[in-house]
């Protein structure tokens, strides 16, 4: 292994034990596996009072368990006309109506608070070390880029086994509360979906570590943080919204620049749709966290 090889890695692994050492790596798994049990249990209550009202107006005696009735009503018109005006894609609807209704809830809820949490947990970690200036005597050994690298690879490490976990989360309330609950093919679509959220969070991630290497002070880190989420949201769906024929695409071009860009394609299960989204996604990630070091490469440390 060469030297820069090593020294990425020595900084990846020392940002993992810093991080178990100051119980870091527990809030933040507390934050995804309570958080994606508290939702699942949440959903569950819903669907079952969904069903006692459905089946009370048909005159019928109330469930027991949830998903008793979601099961048939899973394949029925009605949902397949819902879930395409949600998935905006009818090829895209017909597939999902093939994943359990849980995991297809755990995907949504994965996708949907993840860039959150990610902004919450990793928004403040470089600001934290030039603010205390403990970055100083990790630079006589390494150069920046490597520093920086390394802490998002040591973060990413972190992202993944606390989202793989709350997947595990997820399917054990499923297991004890859900009547309808598929084991197998739940566990499958929900380790699935968590890869697909992790993937899905690298950009943030990156902008998040962009956003860290501006500031000295961690609040403000965080502050901004949140105000680059909210504006890239926004920058993702009015790019959307706007994309059209002629001078138009040229908001395609602004919506592929942005993670929501991308969202869809992850949905889909075949290589033609994930592995483009998966290159524009690490891709993106890069390009976020190198916006930031052009500025943190220049400061005086």
């Amino acid at each position: 292994m060469n030297r820069p090889l090593k020294t990425f890695g020595i900084i990846a692994g020392n940002e993992i034990t810093d991080s178990a050492r100051s119980r870091r790596v527990i809030v933040m798994v507390l934050l995804y596996v309570v958080g994606a049990m508290a939702a699942t249990a949440l959903f569950i209550k819903f669907l079952q009072s969904v069903e006692t009202q459905l089946v009370t107006s048909l005159g019928l005696a109330a469930p027991r368990d949830a998903g008793s009735v979601t099961a048939t009503l899973w394949k029925s018109d009605m949902f397949r006309r819902m879930l395409t005006g949600l998935a905006g894609d009818r090829a895209l609807a017909e597939k999902l109506l093939a994943v359990p209704p849980l995991a297809l809830f755990y995907g949504w809820l994965s996708f949907a608070f993840t860039p959150v949490l990610v902004m919450l947990t990793a928004s403040t970690r470089i600001a934290e070390e030039i603010a205390t200036g403990s970055v100083r005597f990790v630079m006589f050994r390494a150069a920046r880029s490597q520093w920086c690298l390394g802490k998002f690879a040591g973060q990413a490490v972190q992202i993944f086994g606390a989202l793989l976990l709350s997947a595990a989360g997820a399917w054990v309330v499923g297991y004890f509360r859900m009547h309808s609950f598929e084991p197998a093919a739940s566990a499958r679509y929900m380790l699935l979906f968590a890869v697909k959220a992790w993937i899905y969070a690298l950009p943030f991630l990156g902008l998040a570590l962009a956003v860290s290497q501006l500031f000295s002070t961690p609040n403000l880190a965080l502050a901004f943080g949140f105000v680059s989420l909210v504006g890239m949201s926004v920058l993702s769906r009015v790019s959307a919204w706007l994309a059209g024929d002629g001078w138009r695409r040229a908001w395609d071009i602004v919506n592929l620049l942005t993670p929501g860009g991308h969202r869809q394609s992850l949905w889909w299960g075949d290589a033609a749709h994930l592995l483009p989204a998966i290159v524009y996604l690490v891709a993106l990630a890069l390009v976020y966290l190198l916006a930031g070091y052009a500025r943190f490469s220049r400061r005086d440390l």
